[in-house]
């Protein structure tokens, strides 16, 4: 059955990467490759996987761990290249950014397969002879149709060289950036403040580098620290990179804002004056970052405010933090009109279909 992925394109206004059709097209539906199963292409173009309500607007599942955390593609611009690979987790409703490109991402997915081969005890169920076959057949199928060059992957020791291969390939692995830059400033190697100003160029809307930067610089440069851990309150709440994964930790508590807007009201004075006065300096000295109806009134207030873009993403944060459907529902149902008054009408789209989505649980 030929898959239309030209109706899915046309409809949410995203151009969906070459690589995507290809791996659907040479592999079928329910393909599993390194963590990742992907779904029916059907499914995915039909009925968009979302969990309406909980999920940030632009994103969409295409994949998932079989726990209900699922990989998404995460648009966040109109061009075709502006989109991010995030895992999704479905317990916090927040998301790690893997990747830049869906390319890479099945690259590090080729990664993860290469790593069972590696550490079986840790990968793999009973490290069988059929587990390790099928092992390798994934992973030349896919070097094979991707030309991803295996030799090197194949002469890699150990997990940080195969980190290292990821990087290499896509230096703006934004959580992968953030855990060797940590790692690095962990033992005085100047070098992972570079990692995190990268990931910060690639990823401005991020919580992760800020605060791990923030941390390190308290010591030594306390202005720029408190400079970063302001603009790390800015992002939004589901961007903060924590995870409950081993492999994506890299040291950012699950409510990390609390702390944040802790060290903000404590330090306001070291802020420029632009930073001190603003009104997101008064929401935050009140500090309430996890409370969704006071993040309505501030939402609202920017709305009144003319500031439409950034009530976009205050509203979208009370999604993600109220466990109230009627307020989920009142806030999708005052999105559409923003969204259209931006010129986002793909996005608008999106609100109705999560409306329809909460509406259906609650029947």
């Amino acid at each position: 059955m030929r898959v239309r992925f030209e109706k899915f394109e046309r409809k949410y206004n995203f151009q969906l990467p070459d690589s995507y059709k290809l791996l659907i097209a040479e592999m079928g539906d329910g393909y599993v490759i390194g963590n990742c199963e992907f779904y029916s292409a059907s499914d995915f173009i039909d009925n968009n996987l979302r969990a309406g309500g909980a999920m940030e607007v632009g994103l969409f599942p295409f994949g998932g761990l079989g726990n209900g955390d699922c990989f998404c593609f995460l648009k966040y611009g109109e061009n075709p290249e502006e989109y991010y690979i995030v895992l999704w987790l479905n317990e916090t409703y927040n998301y790690v950014i893997l990747n830049s490109t869906f390319d890479n991402f099945l690259y590090n997915c080729m990664i993860q397969e290469y790593k069972a081969l590696l550490y079986p005890d840790e990968y793999m169920a009973e490290g069988s002879k059929d587990e390790y076959e099928e092992c390798i057949d994934k992973i030349n199928s896919v070097s094979s149709l991707f030309d991803f060059n295996l030799e090197e992957v194949e002469m890699a020791k150990n997990e940080s060289d195969l980190n290292s291969l990821i990087l290499n390939r896509d230096p703006s692995a934004v959580q992968l950036l953030c855990q060797e830059g940590r790692k690095m400033l962990a033992s005085e190697n100047e070098e992972g403040v570079k990692y995190l100003k990268r990931a910060m160029c690639f990823s401005p809307d991020y919580t992760a580098h800020y605060y791990i930067l923030s941390k390190y610089l308290m010591k030594v440069d306390a202005k720029e620290a408190v400079k970063l851990l302001y603009k790390s309150a800015l992002t939004p709440v589901a961007a903060s990179g924590y995870s409950y994964w081993e492999e994506d930790d890299i040291g950012v508590p699950e409510n990390v804002l609390d702390e944040i807007f802790s060290t903000l009201s404590l330090n306001r004075e070291m802020l420029p004056k632009q930073y001190r006065e603003s009104l997101y300096m008064s929401f935050i000295m009140e500090q309430r970052p996890y409370d969704s109806d006071f993040r309505f009134v501030f939402a609202k207030k920017l709305f009144d405010d003319g500031e439409y873009l950034q009530s976009i993403k205050e509203f979208n944060n009370v999604l993600i933090l109220t466990e109230d459907y009627k307020l989920k529902i009142k806030v999708l149902d005052m999105l559409i009109p923003i969204y259209e008054k931006v010129g986002l009408v793909w996005a608008s789209a999106i609100c109705r279909k999560d409306i329809k989505y909460i509406k259906g649980l609650k029947a």
